[in-house]
């Protein structure tokens, strides 16, 4: 017999823990059960960063130096999960370095 799971994340699949919070909905953590398998590995990991930065959001420079990276990598995977729906523009803008730059937020 198969003991009970203890909780919704014992349910879900290894690389969807970091795509919801514990306090958020069930249908956020049905979300992640579902895109789970449509993201690979970096597109999980910018979804992630992004769902932690909540509000403030990040922008791509953020996002590359929370990384480590000075490759487009993560931008790149930051532009998919735009057209995937799952993260938007915030519509706010932050200077670094006398540049204004999006800030990008998840949906």
């Amino acid at each position: 017999m198969v003991a009970p799971a203890r909780s919704m994340k014992d349910t879900l699949p290894d690389d969807a823990h970091g795509l919801f919070r514990g306090a958020d909905p069930r249908s956020s953590r049905d979300a992640a059960r579902v895109i789970v398998p449509r993201l690979n590995e970096i597109q999980a990991q910018v979804l992630s960063a992004m769902r932690d930065a909540g509000p403030a959001g990040l922008t791509d420079f953020e996002l590359d130096a929370k990384f480590n990276s000075k490759k487009s990598t993560y931008r790149t995977r930051r532009a998919e999960l735009v057209e995937k729906a799952l993260i938007r523009d915030s519509g706010m803008r932050r200077e670094i370095d006398g540049t204004k730059r999006t800030v990008w937020v998840a949906v």
